[in-house]
């Protein structure tokens, strides 16, 4: 579904005075609403006493204006050089636009103060990065932030609570500071430890849109104040949760003084104990959740403590449905309506990296700490491991086995019955990916990460969405597109069956 011709059966909205009862489906204002309970206008008042959902867009009817050139925006890690990986590589910044050095982190408790630990780990590889980067036309930005950077969280809340605390100039004025002394091009502000620190501490999601995080707040100032202070032509980015949990916590007015938000939609599952088995960057929304059951851990599903329990609905969300949270002005959710900014302040996500859902994550290499979720795999491993995997069929590899399930879900009886189940993104995927998000209008992708891509042999990730970034697309693209969408098997590949991607 999705385009117009999809839907030609389905009858316009009109208004009745006694409205429309639940289970039906009309066309308004070039996209598709069902009725969940009764329902007057779409997309008018309140959507908890108005009962018409979003369903679907009709892209060849909404998508006007198309991406020429995308951007190809890769994030840097510091924490690989210990690995032995080469940052001077020329072929990495030949095939990028954009790399953010990945992350700075702030002090705790003299907020406002980077970390001796992140200024140290960045100064390592920053010469090799700028210079190769500079020479092959890449443009390279310094990431403040990262996922276990509560400095950060508690400086924006600080500031988010009081605009006038002078700790907001003293970091800008730091941060300037970092950017011209290293000859970057500018910075990217990541703010993503909504999560609790501590056990019996609260989680920071959940908020109503219209509600920002005293945070959220903070990040937009501070953006801002970035913007005004930078010389011009130097870059202010950001990246942000893809789905409303953590998503309603940013201010989307951020969007006026950024050049793009990085909208980090991988990790859509996987990253969490209680997390569905299943793709976690799927680019369209899936429609048949059910056929997902058999290969769950818990089962139909695991119970996701921030959602009412509905049956037969633990869902796995796409690239798709992200994108219609933060972009289109109809959707609707739990947490009521979605951000409605602009497709060109966008981009999405494209991961270097799988889930196997067979076993539970490594230590992280930072914190020295386990985190929740399933096990993370990089791309050039499973295609190391897997000949064949580039190509695999909805980019999953399962192999037959009896694996004990982890120590989350060992409540569970009997053992998994994969040796490996992982869903990762492929080539082929990501090029489809970047051709649908320039269709829609936005701006191009952020991978995460340089790092994890295949760059020995000839099955790169990055390199594919480089020759693909300035392709033209039309509307025998997107058709083609949906055509494939449909073809995809909903049901994965069954218990009895491998996939073709043997193992080495």
């Amino acid at each position: 579904m999705g385009l117009s011709t999809d839907y030609l059966g389905i009858p316009d909205w009109v208004n009745k005075p006694e409205g429309y009862q639940a289970g039906v489906t009309v066309r308004y204002n070039q996209n598709i609403f069902k009725t969940a309970f009764w329902g007057s206008e779409p997309g008018v008042g309140n959507p908890e006493e108005n009962g018409w959902r979003f369903d679907d867009e009709l892209y060849d009817l909404t998508s006007q204006t198309h991406t020429q050139e995308a951007k190809i925006i890769a994030y840097i890690p510091t924490w690989r050089k210990t690995e032995g990986f080469d940052y001077a590589n020329e072929k990495i910044y030949q095939n990028i636009t954009h790399g953010i050095i990945s992350f700075l982190m702030f002090e705790e408790k003299n907020l406002g103060e980077f970390t001796q630990t992140s200024v140290n780990d960045v100064n390592e590889i920053l010469d090799d990065v700028v210079t190769t980067g500079h020479k092959n036309n890449a443009k390279i930005l310094i990431a403040l932030g990262g996922a276990t950077d509560y400095g950060f969280l508690y400086l924006m809340e600080k500031i988010g609570n009081n605009p006038s605390d002078p700790l907001l100039p003293q970091t800008v004025n730091k941060v300037v500071k970092f950017i011209n002394d290293h000859s970057l091009d500018g910075v990217d502000l990541d703010l993503e430890c909504w999560w609790a620190k501590n056990p019996g501490d609260p989680d920071q999601g959940g908020r109503p849109t219209g509600d920002p995080h005293p945070a959220g707040l903070g990040l937009t100032k501070f953006a801002e104040r970035l913007k005004q202070a930078l010389p011009l032509g130097k870059t202010v980015s950001a990246a942000v949760f893809a789905t409303s949990w953590y998503g309603n916590n940013y201010d989307p007015k951020l969007a006026d003084y950024v050049e793009w938000i990085g909208v980090m939609s991988y990790d859509l599952t996987g990253a969490s104990d209680k997390s569905p088995v299943g793709p976690h960057t799927k680019l369209f929304s899936i429609r048949e959740q059910k056929a997902y059951i058999p290969e769950q851990q818990e089962k139909p599903w695991p119970a996701l403590p921030e959602r009412p329990p509905k049956p037969d609905d633990n869902p796995i969300i796409s690239v798709e449905d992200s994108l219609w949270y933060w972009s289109n002005s109809y959707f609707v959710n739990w947490q009521t309506k979605g951000q409605g900014l602009p497709r060109n302040k966008l981009a999405f996500g494209v991961p270097t990296y799988g889930y196997d859902f067979a076993y539970k994550k490594d230590q992280d290499p930072q914190s020295h700490e386990i985190p929740p979720g399933y096990k993370v795999i990089q791309y050039k491993d499973i295609v190391r491991n897997y000949p064949y995997s580039d190509t695999a069929p909805d980019a999953n590899i399962k192999e037959l086995g009896s694996t004990p399930r982890p120590d989350f879900v060992s409540h569970v009886p009997g053992n998994y019955p994969y040796a490996h189940n992982i869903y990762f993104e492929t080539p082929e995927t990501a090029v489809e990916k970047l051709k649908f998000l320039k269709y829609v209008g936005v701006q191009g992708v952020i991978v995460w990460d340089i790092t994890g891509d295949d760059w020995q042999g000839n099955k790169s990730i990055i390199k594919a969405l480089y020759q693909a970034k300035d392709l033209p697309v039309d509307l025998s693209a997107i058709s083609g597109f949906y055509t494939k969408k449909q073809q995809y098997p909903n049901v994965p590949v069954g218990v009895e069956k491998v996939s073709q991607a043997a193992p080495v």
